[in-house]
């Protein structure tokens, strides 16, 4: 059931993309052949006008097909011979739609949830905002030269980011009236244990069920897979992510040495013997902020600022996935997308939760597919977007055959590139 509604969610929102399409080029005089809903053998269909408007059998995504699209064609009203601007207005609305629609859905989510604002509530423990001044009502601007928008989204990429250093904080000082500038240090979180898995939530705690085992985890070299349920570690019985966490971390004498990891898998107990947990720590503000409540004009505000925020995290991702700040098998690809969402759908929650929770994720699934399609890769949008710059500055369209070509090899590359992530969705999603 839920990779169902998983491959129906991602299909809604390859819809949208390319709904966005075909909108714009009914808009722009540019003939559409065909519109269809999903892939696959044709099971309906309709012609209006000149569009034949299909459904097809494989529930995954759609299509338009554009006169010209992909060939040289006499038709004056084919794409290929559209001025520049009025093609890259087509290019483009796919895009712009799923960024749109992902500002849509953020705006449901948020009218139900509520949303963080920049104020500060609480500074904890020994936080190193409060050592630079810092007070509990004052406003958090920005972080190491970075504005923040959605201050939930933002801190926890900016910490997953952090090297350490001193970084340069700007605020709100509520009491004096003005802005501050300092420079702080981060700080550390205390050093925890780790076994290296995912647990799935059930009545809104960990469970002892394990939804994902990380890459290179002592969990996965040692065998245990998904779904597995944790019953003991050594000979403590545990059934909560909480009890696992404290028998590694408070309850052990040795925190270092290694465990007896016992599992039920299907009926069966299965013992893992040796599997030595691994040590990890992040780096932390100290702070809590506000979260509030908000009327139709503060809940757009606040979801414009989840959009460019969520924009902006997908850039950086893409940045430190190049400079190797993140590992290429942190990345995901549609097996990934799938599981994730899915694993929303089958988890034990209220229908209302988890409703609103597909639709957060359809939020920000849409912007990452917005974002990624404005790449200019070849078979993306962004890669067109770029052969339509050059004809403008060159005066006059490249051959379309050519075009078709570097989109094809482009297609080829990106099949591979969705072929290599599979590596990494399989083993946490489908062992």
């Amino acid at each position: 059931m839920g990779v169902l509604v998983a491959l129906l969610a991602l299909s809604l929102l390859i819809f949208i993309h390319e709904l966005g399409h075909f909108l714009a080029a009914k808009a722009v005089g540019i003939k559409v052949l065909e519109f269809s809903l999903f892939m696959g053998p044709k099971l309906f269909s309709i012609k209006k006008g000149e569009t034949v408007y299909a459904l097809r059998l494989i529930p995954m995504g759609g299509y338009v097909k554009m006169e010209g699209e992909e060939e040289s064609s006499d038709d004056p009203r084919a794409f290929s011979n559209q001025l520049p601007g009025k093609k890259a207005l087509v290019v483009s609305a796919g895009p712009i739609m799923n960024i749109l629609f992902a500002f849509i859905f953020a705006m449901i989510f948020l009218t139900s949830t509520g949303f963080y604002t920049t104020k500060i509530t609480e500074l904890i423990g020994d936080s190193p905002l409060k050592k630079a001044g810092v007070e509990v009502g004052d406003l958090f601007l920005s972080y190491g030269g970075r504005k923040i928008y959605d201050p939930a989204s933002d801190i926890n990429i900016f910490m997953y980011g952090e090297d350490g250093t001193d970084k340069e904080i700007v605020y709100y000082d509520t009491s004096a009236g003005r802005k501050v500038t300092k420079t702080i240090t981060p700080g550390r979180t205390a050093t925890r244990y780790r076994l290296g898995f995912t647990a799935r939530v059930v009545d809104n705690m960990g469970s002892n069920i394990i939804e994902m085992v990380e890459i290179d985890s002592p969990l996965e070299k040692a065998g245990v897979k998904r779904e597995d349920k944790v019953i003991r570690l050594d000979d403590t019985e545990v059934s909560t992510t909480q009890e696992i966490s404290t028998y590694l971390n408070v309850t052990r004498p040795d925190k270092e040495a290694p465990v007896t990891v016992t599992v039920e898998r299907n009926g069966e107990i299965l013992t893992f013997e040796n599997i030595k947990p691994f040590a990890d720590f992040s780096y932390t503000l100290g702070l809590d902020l506000e979260h509030k409540q908000g009327n139709f004009f503060e809940v757009a505000k606040a979801s414009f600022r989840y959009s460019v925020s969520t924009i902006r995290n997908v850039l950086i991702s893409l940045k430190w996935l190049f400079n190797g700040t993140i590992s290429f098998k942190e990345l995901s690809g549609p097996v990934g997308i799938i599981g994730t969402v899915g694993s929303v759908v089958e988890t034990k929650q209220p229908a209302r939760e988890i409703l609103l929770n597909l639709i957060y994720l359809c939020s920000y699934i849409s912007i990452n597919l917005g974002i990624m399609n404005l790449v200019p890769f070849p078979a993306l949008d962004g890669s067109m977007l770029l052969i339509l710059l050059i004809e403008k500055i060159r005066g006059k369209p490249l051959p379309q055959e050519k075009v078709g070509m570097v989109s094809m090899i482009g297609f080829v590359l990106l099949i591979c590139v969705l072929i290599a992530t599979l590596f990494n969705d399989i083993p946490r999603w489908l062992m």
